[in-house]
């Protein structure tokens, strides 16, 4: 078999074993094939290791989270939100306003030149 072939199923191979013969005598002939067999196990023990850890809450984030809802109106919240990024949205509206010029300008250009 040619190392293509053999690195399709490497990674069904690497979970359960079960391939056919050639399969297996070209991994244990094939230093390159071997070698990404071995990337397949190492990985999936790493994988199996995870998934017996949980990450602990920080401090506080579970009281945190449930004080939004109740943090303040709607209303309340946009106008916060709002006042935060005023800079960005004043350099938004400054944006669209040149480029609303700048249709003008352009647009009684080509009328002027027709």
């Amino acid at each position: 078999m040619r190392c293509e072939e053999v690195q399709e199923v490497l990674p069904s191979y690497a979970r359960d074993r079960n391939a056919s013969m050639p399969v297996r005598r070209h991994i244990s002939s094939c230093p390159a094939c071997s070698a990404e067999l071995a990337r397949y196990d190492s990985l999936l023990g790493g994988l199996r290791a995870m998934r017996h850890e949980t990450a602990a809450v920080p401090p506080g984030l579970v009281a945190k989270l449930e004080a939004i809802p109740s943090s303040g109106s709607r209303i309340q919240v946009a106008r916060t939100h709002v006042t935060r990024h005023r800079k960005a949205y004043i350099g938004g509206l400054a944006l669209a306003a040149a480029g609303a010029a700048g249709a003008a300008l352009w647009r009684s250009r080509t009328a002027a030149a027709a």
